[in-house]
């Protein structure tokens, strides 16, 4: 397994990656996800590690695309994975969006 300095710098490779190319990071977070599970099956060991690393190129990808779009999302999961959860409170457009439903309640 990894140390922690090494599993740390991987997650920022992965995250940076994803916020600089969004829909590659989305596509091959995916494809990671599937790889880590049939891993996780045979019990190898990197494949947690894969798997993880997957998950979140995937999330930030899908959170960037909301950020950048105005809160739409392009898959179902991410919508339930962040506009359901507290993480909807990280993208701007929710408190913009928020607002403006409080005011048209008041009026």
């Amino acid at each position: 397994m990894w140390d922690s300095q090494t599993a740390l710098q991987a997650v920022a490779v992965v995250a940076v990656a994803a916020v600089l190319v969004p829909p590659l990071a989305r596509r091959v977070g995916g494809f990671c996800e599937v790889i880590g599970f049939c891993g996780v099956l045979q019990s190898s060991s990197w494949a947690p590690t894969v798997m993880a690393l997957g998950l979140l190129a995937w999330f930030v990808g899908h959170w960037y695309f909301a950020v950048r779009n105005d809160v739409h999302y392009r898959s179902r999961l991410a919508l339930v994975v962040i506009d359901k959860t507290p993480l909807r409170w990280t993208i701007p457009r929710y408190w913009q969006l928020r607002r403006e439903r409080r005011l048209a309640t008041a009026r």
